[in-house]
């Protein structure tokens, strides 16, 4: 059995960019370190941060005075940011550039008058951040949801959660077109979602199997499954090796392996190994 490993797995390098981050933060602050919010979706690596002393606290209200709160990679409302600084604590700000953009558009396009659109998922702390930069009214659609009538609105500003797929946000920005006498349009889906997603298509176009890794609270894991899915019946979403079950690649001779963004290397490796010797023991 033939193991292909999409070339973007694991990894982008925002989300690099803040685990790094963090892990410096711990090695280098004189007091305790919290992240605000889980630093990002995968479980193995907040359970090493949690190794390392770091608690995961959601509110500013329940950290201690003292303490250094590094913000996880999806941002952060912008009150809770406030509070931190009123406190004089010490802020890391982990949040991806590519999160900055949504919630600087959304500041500035409010300010200006427009009604903001946001199409994501409204449950998301990516968004719930977003959302909370905006001085006037907010709508959030998920992808595929319709927009609304909105009466009374002559100009939306329209951005995207940085993880969704493409033709989500183009569709709502198409329907905005007809719909509204002035539109303006920022794509801030990350550059790196957009690869990842078309080299997962790529990928399980061409395999037997697939299997997607990383954490099943991640956005764009998900997305990268349901890719995947659409292209590949035999496609499974694992945080782990543990989770293979050889039963899945009966018949199977070559299966690609796709990771979220928020997968560590680490776990990828171990997916690969598992695989192995699967079909080392097949042999």
């Amino acid at each position: 059995m033939r193991v292909t490993v999409a070339r973007t797995a694991g990894f982008c390098w925002g989300v690099r960019r803040t685990v790094d981050k963090t892990f410096e933060t711990v090695e280098d602050a004189e007091g305790p370190v919290v992240t605000l919010g889980p630093v990002i979706h995968n479980p193995q690596v907040i359970a090493r941060l949690n190794g390392e002393g770091v608690e995961v606290k959601d509110r500013v209200a329940d950290i201690s005075d003292g303490t250094t709160v590094v913000v996880r990679t999806h941002g952060a409302v912008k009150s809770e940011m406030e509070a931190a600084r009123a406190r004089g604590l010490d802020v890391v700000d982990g949040t991806c550039p590519y999160v900055k953009a949504p919630q600087v558009y959304v500041q500035r396009m409010s300010r200006d008058g427009y009604h903001i659109i946001v199409v994501g998922d409204a449950k998301h702390p990516e968004i719930r951040g977003v959302v909370s930069y905006s001085v006037g009214p907010v709508t959030v659609l998920a992808p595929g949801e319709e927009v609304p009538a909105l009466p009374g609105v002559k100009k939306v500003a329209v951005v995207a959660q940085t993880t969704i797929i493409g033709d989500a946000f183009k569709a709502v920005v198409a329907e905005c077109a007809l719909r509204f006498k002035e539109v303006r349009a920022f794509n801030t889906i990350c550059y790196d979602t957009d690869e990842r997603q078309e080299d997962a298509r790529t990928l399980a176009a061409q395999v037997d199997a697939v299997l997607v890794v990383g954490g099943k609270q991640s956005a764009n894991t998900r997305h990268l499954a349901e890719i995947c899915g659409e292209l590949q019946p035999r496609t499974y979403h694992i945080e782990t090796a543990e989770e293979i079950r050889p039963e899945w690649f009966q018949g199977v001779e070559t299966v690609g392996v796709s990771a979220g963004a928020s997968t560590p290397d680490w776990v990828i490796d171990e997916v690969v190994t598992r695989l192995q010797g699967l079909s080392a023991a097949a042999a």
